[in-house]
């Protein structure tokens, strides 16, 4: 989003940890970022001090982690700076402690991926109506631009050696017991033997657990090893979704799920858990859902969605694609533009 302001012609500032994923990318996109400390979610006066010189002159300050509200809305409160939050994550618990009355109230404009999200989001916390704004996650230009390559083709690159006439099921993301890879392999022996799954990702860095070895374990033991493949996490993820004949997000409670955009802009079917804002990805034809932690259910989305016609699965991808690109750079540039005219042109604040 950083990249895009710019783009559009903003002057742009962007703190973020030193090291984190956030800090390489800003790197890799020469965008010179200045270092910040993970604050508390109570700062310091010291800290509200530093964050009002840092931002002296800007006319918003945009935060995406509800930890740095305090600060951030102590910061600008007496300030013309405005305050902008997108929120990434579900809200768990109510906000009705009067310190939240503060934090939420300070917020000129609180912007949610899903209208799921914002019900939720002003149900659980002292928001109201006009504070909330919907607009999708962004996807980058690549995902529609890029050419779509054959799944022969892509597997080929990817190293993939499947059975001729083999159908692939794939997620992508970290592997971790809430991401719903078990329930994928306790699904499997249910479908036809041509189908096989392909996880792309890595070890959830330092819970303690090694969640590959304990997936391959479970694949030995239900006898279906030889129909599980696994890649790790890779930058270019595009020739991975060009592979799948289904994409699964077997999450049990995904906020928004990116992947599952991704998928839908490279016009994969898409299988969901009916949970989290996947439910809501899916509605009205894009895709199949399924109930959460129950194979059997998703075992029958996979066949249910293998099983479509030519023209049913078309119509599918379409209305799926049609949402994706909300996500792309112009749409999202334009959505933008117009809230941060408002919310600037606005003489009130929050």
């Amino acid at each position: 989003m950083a990249d895009w302001m710019r783009r559009a012609g903003h002057h742009v500032s962007l703190g973020a940890v030193q090291g984190t994923p956030t800090w390489e990318e800003a790197i890799r996109r020469n965008l010179s970022p200045h270092p910040v400390s993970h604050h508390p979610r109570r700062a310091t006066v010291l800290d509200v001090r530093r964050m009002r010189q840092r931002m002296e002159g800007s006319d918003v300050l945009w935060i995406r982690a509800p930890r740095d509200l305090d600060l951030a809305g102590r910061a600008c409160r007496h300030s013309p700076t405005k305050l902008l939050m997108q929120q990434a994550m579900q809200i768990g618990r109510p906000k009705n402690f009067f310190w939240h009355q503060r934090r939420y109230r300070s917020v000129d404009a609180w912007v949610c991926g899903l209208h799921a999200l914002k019900e939720r989001t002003l149900a659980l916390t002292p928001l109201i109506g006009r504070q909330t704004h919907v607009i999708p996650l962004p996807l980058e230009d690549a995902w529609f631009d890029t050419p779509q390559r054959s799944k022969m083709e892509a597997r080929e690159r990817l190293g993939l050696h499947l059975p001729d006439g083999a159908t692939l099921v794939g997620t992508v993301g970290r592997l971790d017991e809430g991401k719903g890879q078990r329930l994928t392999l306790d699904a499997l022996p249910a479908l036809p033997d041509h189908v096989h799954v392909l996880f792309v990702g890595d070890n959830t860095v330092n819970n303690g657990r090694d969640e590959r070895s304990e997936l391959r374990l479970k694949a030995q033991a239900l006898g279906i090893e030889h129909r599980v493949h696994w890649l790790g996490a890779m930058q270019d993820v595009l020739p991975v979704y060009d592979a799948l004949d289904v994409f699964a997000m077997t999450s049990h409670a995904e906020t928004i799920g990116t992947v599952t955009l991704e998928a839908m802009a490279r016009r994969v079917p898409v299988v969901g858990s009916a949970a989290g804002g996947t439910k809501e990805l899916l509605d009205e034809g894009r895709g199949q859902t399924f109930e959460s932690r129950d194979a059997a259910a998703l075992a029958s989305a996979v066949r249910a969605t293998l099983g479509l016609s030519d023209a049913e699965r078309k119509q599918q991808l379409d209305l799926a694609f049609a949402l994706a690109m909300k996500s792309c750079h112009s749409e999202q540039s334009a959505i933008w533009e117009r809230l941060l005219q408002s919310v600037v042109g606005s003489g009130e604040k929050a």
